[in-house]
């Protein structure tokens, strides 16, 4: 039988991969409540400020811890503070105190701080440049409770919160100022270029990535975590040889800040030479025993290699009742509707030193060629299923110390098959689901 089997496998599309990553909200809590001021104080606290001739105050805010909210890039930081406050006045001539200061407080000794409510909030933005820039700003400031120094009848607390702002709005200036000075894509440079370097993928090969185009999509804080989600376009290869040479990965994309979708969709191109395939095979069969007729079959080495014309021959040296070495030969043919493997035109060679065989051979010829030839067929349904447990593993492993994957492979199917003289090339469609999440230390 003449098989005609075109001589390159079509292109295919590209991939999207699109990661929700999740991130716990307390080390980020903890990390504002490191930068943001726990107090603010008047200048030369605990000595007064003075004011004006005839005026001086001295005050001090403390506040609390956050709470933390966030919708679609807008972080709101509220909190609850409270302050104290003293005051004296004077009388004045000339631009000179000429009578004793006559002084008052609220909050202070004895008398409990007065309280505050607070709010800030920041709108975050991504730029192609994989800088962040920061808008923050104090969206409230309200005094739940008013001080009045007695001793001369004056409502210090519009000027205390006026103090206060001006701190607070001094500081949100200086946050968006260090945000904006930070360069993210020296590091993100260095950790995806391993995406274009060839990681192993347990007993499958190795897997490069190769980035076309990086997008993120908004932030959002819910149930004690921050999540956002980061899509990658891109074409992938699967590969059996490492070729761990040196190269400069290409410039990162721009990041864009495109809406992204959870899930993977992945065209993956699967090039394995034949001795990668025979040890793949070599792995799993070799001293396995099988009862066939009555009788003990025991796979003893299994070879493969492409002989041309896109045929590929099997050699499978076996022992047990009977010895000897069986070669297959024929062009496999995919049936992806069926996800089944097909080899129309097999053929066989049986060599052996066993008189029952070669008398097998003499008479069962025809027989053993038209069994073959009904029945040369994978199921290739069954077998990735039968897999699916250990692919499902590579979904959910740790990738870097403080960074692992969780995920379930929802459709895996083969869409294309061609065999060279060197190698076995496929193509593969997988849809899974799969979501990057930190370590949090215990």
């Amino acid at each position: 039988m003449t098989l005609h089997v075109a001589d390159t496998l079509p292109t295919l599309p590209v991939s999207e991969i699109d990661l929700p990553l999740k991130i716990a909200g307390k080390p980020l809590l903890d990390l504002a409540d490191s930068i943001v001021p726990k107090e603010f104080t008047s200048e030369g606290w605990p000595a007064y400020l003075q004011a004006s001739c005839d005026f001086r105050y001295k005050y001090r805010f403390v506040r609390s811890g956050f709470v933390l909210g966030c919708i679609n890039n807008h972080l709101t930081l509220q909190m609850k503070g409270s302050y104290q406050v003293g005051g004296s006045r004077c009388l004045c001539a000339l631009g000179k105190p000429v009578s004793p200061w006559i002084t008052g407080n609220c909050g202070m000794g004895s008398e409990p701080m007065r309280r505050v409510d607070l709010a800030i909030s920041s709108s975050l933005n991504f730029q192609p440049d994989y800088r962040i820039r920061t808008q923050t700003r104090l969206d409230q400031l309200k005094a739940l409770d008013k001080c009045v120094v007695s001793l001369f009848s004056m409502d210090m607390t519009g000027q205390i919160l006026d103090s206060i702002r001006s701190s607070i709005n001094g500081f949100c200036r200086t946050f968006d100022e260090t945000i904006g000075g930070l360069n993210f894509s020296g590091y993100l440079h260095q950790t995806a270029a391993r995406a274009w370097q060839r990681t192993p993928i347990g007993p499958y090969g190795y897997l490069s990535v190769n980035p076309s185009a990086i997008r993120i999509g908004t932030l959002n804080y819910s149930r004690d975590s921050l999540s956002i989600n980061v899509g990658v376009s891109c074409r992938p290869e699967l590969v059996s040889d490492s070729n761990k040479k040196t190269m400069a990965a290409p410039i990162l994309p721009p990041l864009s800040a495109a809406g992204v979708h959870n899930g993977l969709a992945i065209y993956l191109p699967v090039s394995y030479d034949y001795g990668f395939i025979t040890k793949i095979a070599n792995d799993s069969l070799r001293n396995r025993s099988f009862l066939f007729k009555g009788r003990t079959v025991i796979i003893k080495e299994v070879a493969f290699k492409g002989i041309g014309h896109h045929q590929v021959e099997i050699r499978i040296d076996f022992a047990g009742s009977r010895k000897g070495r069986l070669y297959l030969r024929g062009t496999p043919v995919l049936d992806t509707a069926k996800q089944a493997l097909n080899v129309p035109d097999i053929s066989y060679t049986l060599e052996s030193r066993d008189l029952a065989l070669k008398m097998a051979r003499s008479l069962l010829r025809n027989k053993i060629r038209k069994s073959l030839r009904g029945n040369s067929y994978l199921d290739l349904a069954a077998l990735l299923k039968a897999n699916m447990p250990s692919l499902d593993a590579q979904m959910n492993r740790q990738l870097a110390p403080n960074l692992y994957t969780r995920g379930h492979i929802r459709e895996l199917r083969l869409i294309g098959l061609l065999a060279g003289e060197r190698e076995l090339r496929a193509q593969v469609y997988i849809h899974a689901d799969l979501t990057l999440l930190p370590l949090i230390p215990k």
